[in-house]
Order: structure tokens, then C-alpha cells, then sequence
């Protein structure tokens, strides 16, 4: 796989906003509140179950390939007719030979040691998922449920519907403080989430807010910087599992969509939206569209009333 493709496919992570609408009020007092409703993909869910299912299922079996001989080893006669019907391929069926015994028996070492080397590559990378999901296997079919009961014990998740192959429809919202840093998402053992919302609290009283999904790609991503060396090698088995093209895995990951909106009435000290501020009241208001062509993720800026 190319290295441009592979740090492309790094930006899918482990968890990936899908359609959404998130929102978030700062204020100067130093409380806050965050909603987040829509969409979040599990990514490679279906092909990691498809794994699993693998490796305790039969395979198709041993088919033996074709055999080739050289030119003089085949009759004239039929080597003169393919060339004057000059049909594509016409070499090859025309040198094409029955295998002998030996052929077939290294075609079928080849094939066993293929299949032993993707068993094992298979189960080792359903364990490191294991592992990122904190325990759950991702190949069980009640990984879905595992998963859901974990989210819902904490707080803020109010609704978590699976809708099939991954994809979950939530609704999350939190209140709090915001004198201490803020992240979502965060989900109890697992690990290599690039956060959706990072809010970082500086001793000056000001907040730092930063989306670090919420951009389809690009090097200001965030993604590419995050914790994401174990999945690279999933992320890499997952595709050659389908046999799809390196184009094609890239377009059928996931690309945020959706609306970022953060209001404060603290002093806005730098953002990076397309037109800045707008007045709503005592508010300021500050508003992202993300697209597939958001190749920045959203940050701001925000000085507090010290405490």
C-alpha cells in the first residue's frame, strides 16, 4: 500500500464522526455545556466479524492453477491457429499444458502456507482490536451489545442505537465545569479514539477548543498526529481482506458532515471559521460547516473572567 494512502486511511481512526450536529456554550464563569447527535462509525466492524467467522469456518479448498509449457512443446498446428485468429490472450491458452504431479503438490504447498500465514495475521489483528476495544471481541456477535452497555454507563450518552455494519446513531450532551480539560469522545478501556472535542484549560483562564475529527483530511487534520500506530496494520488487512483498490477503500471510509457551533460570552481571542464571530445577545458565536472538503479542523481561542 502506498504511504500516501496509508496516512490517508489513518484519518478513519477507531471511532469517526458521520453526520452530526454538535454544539457547545463556554462561559466566561467557566461553565460549559456540549451536545453532540448524529452519527459515529466503528470502523471495519463487519470485516473484523467476517474474520473471526474465518477462522472457525471451512474454506473453499484447493483448486489447482493452470500450467504453461514452452513454445516447442506444443503442437505447431494449434500454435499456427491461435496466431492467425489473433485473439487477446491466445499465447497463453495456446501454451497452456496439463500440470505434472509435482507442479500440483507445490501449488498446493503455496496455497496451505498462504492460508496458514492469513489465519494467523487475521487472528492477531482481531486480538489488537481486541485490545483497543478494552476487552470486547470485535468478531463475537454480541460485540454490539458489549459495546452499547459499556457507552451507557457513563455519563451524558442518553441514546446509542446500532443501525447496522458499525454505524451508531447517539445523543450525548454534558454539562460541567470548565476548569479542567475536556475531551469527547471517551468511552471506559478504550483506546486509539482521535477525539471528536478537545477543550483545554490554560493557567491564564483561557480555554483552548479544538475538533480534531471533524476534518475529512489534510495535514491539519489531527488524525495523522494521533494515537494511531496499532491500527494501521488493521486498517491495512481490512482492505486487502476485500480485495478492494487502494481508491476504493479510500472512498468508502467514512467523511464527517455536519455543523460545529460554539457560543461564549468570554472574549474570543483567535478561531479559524470562514467569516468569525456573529453577535446572538450577550453571545458570540462561532460556527463551522465541515464537509468532505474540510481539510482543517475547527479551533478557537477563549479568554475566561479569572475565578
Amino acid at each position: 500500500m502506498a504511504v500516501a494512502a496509508a496516512a490517508c486511511l489513518l484519518t478513519g481512526c477507531l471511532l469517526s464522526p458521520g453526520k452530526f450536529a454538535a454544539d457547545m456554550t463556554v462561559m466566561r464563569q467557566g461553565g460549559f455545556t456540549f451536545a453532540y447527535r448524529g452519527e459515529i462509525h466503528l470502523l471495519g466492524l463487519s470485516r473484523l466479524v467476517a474474520m473471526g467467522a474465518a477462522l472457525d469456518g471451512k474454506d473453499t479448498g484447493f483448486t489447482p492453477g493452470p500450467c504453461y509449457g514452452e513454445p516447442a512443446e506444443v503442437d505447431a498446428a494449434v500454435l499456427k491457429t491461435a496466431l492467425l485468429q489473433e485473439e487477446e490472450g491466445w499465447a497463453e491458452e495456446a501454451l497452456e499444458r496439463e500440470c505434472t504431479a509435482a507442479e500440483i503438490e507445490s501449488q498446493k504447498q503455496a496455497w496451505e502456507d498462504q492460508r496458514t500465514a492469513k489465519k494467523a495475521e487475521d487472528a492477531r489483528n482481531i486480538e489488537l482490536f481486541k485490545a483497543l476495544l478494552g476487552g470486547i471481541d470485535p468478531s463475537s456477535p454480541d460485540a454490539i451489545d458489549e459495546f452499547i452497555v459499556r457507552i451507557k454507563k457513563q455519563k451524558g450518552w442518553r441514546e446509542v442505537v446500532h443501525k447496522g455494519d458499525g454505524l451508531f446513531v447517539v445523543d450525548y450532551a454534558i454539562s460541567g465545569r470548565i476548569d479542567q480539560d475536556f475531551t469527547f469522545p471517551v468511552i471506559e478501556k478504550v483506546q486509539g479514539v482521535t477525539p471528536f472535542i478537545v477543550a483545554s484549560a490554560r493557567a491564564n483562564n483561557a480555554v483552548r477548543i479544538d475538533a480534531p475529527a471533524f476534518a475529512a483530511g489534510g495535514s491539519q487534520n489531527g488524525f495523522v498526529n494521533g494515537s494511531m500506530g496499532g491500527l494501521l496494520p488493521i486498517i491495512q488487512a481490512l482492505g486487502a481482506a476485500d480485495n478492494s483498490e487502494e481508491g476504493k477503500m479510500l472512498a468508502s471510509l467514512p467523511r464527517p458532515e455536519g455543523t460545529f457551533t460554539l457560543r461564549t460570552d468570554g472574549d474570543i481571542l483567535t478561531n479559524n471559521t470562514e467569516d468569525g464571530p456573529t453577535a446572538d445577545g450577550a453571545m458570540r458565536v462561532l460556527a463551522w460547516q465541515i464537509t468532505s472538503r474540510t481539510d482543517r479542523s475547527p479551533e478557537a481561542l477563549i479568554m475566561l473572567t479569572p475565578g
